[in-house]
C-alpha cells in the first residue's frame, strides 16, 4: 500500500512539473498574433523610417518578400524612398491575418502628388511581406483623399454590422461581377461611390477614368464592359467593427494586352457597399501579384 501511495505521489509530481514547464514555455514564447494596436504601431514605424531614410531600423524578416506594383524589389529601391511628406493616411488592421494596410496621400521630393497603398504582413513580430501599390500618375486627385475620408474608419452600429463571413461573401460576389458583369444589386447602396486614386468615377460623367455616366457602383459594372475576368483575387483584410474589407486582384481587359492590379478598400454598411477607395495601376507585363499563397 505504501509503495502504491509513493508511486501515485511521484506521478502527480511529475505531471505537475510537466504542466509548469509547458506553462513557462508558453509564457516565454513570442506572441504569434499582433493585435490592432500592435499593427497600427508597425505601420506608424514603417512610415517614420521610410521618411527618415532609416529603413535598417525596420524589423524585416530574413526572407521578407517585397513587391511594388507587382515587381519584386528591395525596400531601398521603392518609390517610397522619394517621399518628402505624408498628407493623409487611412490605416486598417486584421489581427487574424496579421495584415495592416494603409492608403497614403503624399508628396514627393519634387512636389508631385502620389497615392500609395501599402500592406505589411506581421509574422512573429517581423515584417514578412510588403506589398506596395504606388500611383504617381497625373490622375491622382488630392481633394478627395487628403484628408482621408473619415467614413472608412467610422464604427458601424451593431444593427448594421455584417459578420466576417458575410462581408467576405459580398466582396467575393463583387469580383465575380467584374468577371461576368452581373453584379448583385442588393450588395450595393444606391449612393455608393467608387474613387480611383481620388478621382470619383461614379455619379460623375466627367470623371476621365471610365465612360459610365452618372451612375452608381452597381450600374457602372452592369452589362458589356472592356474589363474582366478578375484573377488572383485575395481578401487581405476584414474588419467587422468598421465594415471594412480590403481586397486585391488582377483585372484583365479585352481591348488591350495590359492588365490592372487593383487594391480596393470597401466600406460596407447594413450589408451594402457604401464606398470604394481604389488604387488601380494599368501596366504591361503583369504576370502575377507575387502573393498567391
Amino acid at each position: 500500500m505504501k509503495r502504491y501511495k509513493h508511486l501515485m505521489t511521484s506521478a502527480v509530481l511529475a505531471m505537475s512539473a510537466i504542466f509548469v514547464s509547458a506553462s513557462a514555455i508558453s509564457a516565454n514564447s513570442p506572441t504569434k498574433n499582433c493585435d490592432r494596436n500592435c499593427l497600427l504601431d508597425q505601420a506608424k514605424q514603417f512610415n517614420e523610417n521610410v521618411l527618415a531614410k532609416t529603413i535598417t531600423k525596420l524589423p524585416l524578416a530574413t526572407n521578407v518578400q517585397i513587391r511594388e506594383n507587382t515587381k519584386a524589389i528591395s525596400l531601398a529601391d521603392s518609390k517610397w524612398m522619394n517621399i518628402n511628406r505624408i498628407l493623409s493616411v487611412g490605416t486598417f488592421t486584421d489581427s487574424i491575418k496579421g495584415n495592416v494596410i494603409e492608403h497614403v496621400a503624399a508628396e514627393t521630393l519634387d512636389g508631385k502628388s502620389v497615392y500609395i497603398g501599402t500592406r505589411l504582413k506581421i509574422t512573429e513580430g517581423k515584417i514578412s511581406e510588403i506589398e506596395i501599390n504606388f500611383d504617381d500618375s497625373p490622375k491622382v486627385k488630392l481633394k478627395n483623399i487628403a484628408p482621408y475620408d473619415p467614413l472608412f474608419n467610422t464604427l458601424i452600429a451593431p444593427e448594421d454590422r455584417s459578420t466576417r463571413e458575410q462581408l467576405e461573401q459580398i466582396i467575393t460576389r463583387y469580383f465575380q461581377g467584374l468577371t461576368d458583369h452581373k453584379p448583385v444589386e442588393s450588395d450595393y447602396d444606391p449612393r455608393c461611390d467608387r474613387f480611383h486614386s481620388g478621382e470619383r468615377v461614379t455619379h460623375n460623367a466627367r470623371n476621365g477614368i471610365e465612360e459610365s455616366g452618372e451612375v452608381g457602383c452597381y450600374e457602372s459594372n452592369l452589362g458589356q464592359k472592356p474589363w474582366g475576368p478578375a484573377s488572383e483575387i485575395r481578401i487581405a483584410l476584414t474588419d467587422e467593427e468598421r465594415g471594412i474589407v480590403i481586397a486585391y486582384s488582377i483585372l484583365h481587359y479585352s481591348n488591350t494586352t495590359k492588365k490592372m492590379q487593383i487594391n480596393e478598400v470597401f466600406k460596407i454598411i447594413g450589408g451594402r457597399i457604401r464606398m470604394i477607395d481604389n488604387i488601380g495601376l494599368m501596366q504591361d507585363a503583369i504576370l502575377t501579384s507575387g502573393f498567391t499563397n
